[in-house]
C-alpha cells in the first residue's frame, strides 16, 4: 500500500513504490537516474561549449577584418 509520502516510480502508466521493488530494480534504477544526472551535465557543457565557439568566432572575425585579406577566396 502506497500514501503520498512514499517514493513511487511510474513506468507506462503503472506507479510502483520504490520500497517494494526488487534490489535488481532498485540497482537499475540508481543506474537510471545516474545516467539521466550525467546527461544534463553534459547538455549544460555542451551550451558552455557552444556559446564559447560562437564567441571566439565573432571574436576571430573581428579581428581579422582589421587587416586586408592576403588571397580571396
Amino acid at each position: 500500500m502506497t500514501d503520498e509520502t512514499t517514493p513511487t516510480i511510474t513506468l507506462d502508466g503503472a506507479g510502483y513504490a520504490v520500497s517494494d521493488i526488487t534490489q535488481t530494480a532498485g540497482d537499475t534504477l540508481q543506474s537510471l537516474q545516474f545516467a539521466e544526472a550525467k546527461l544534463r551535465q553534459l547538455q549544460g557543457e555542451l551550451a558552455v561549449s557552444k556559446t564559447a565557439h560562437v564567441a571566439y568566432a565573432r571574436a576571430l572575425k573581428a579581428e581579422l577584418e582589421l587587416q586586408a585579406p592576403t588571397e580571396k577566396p
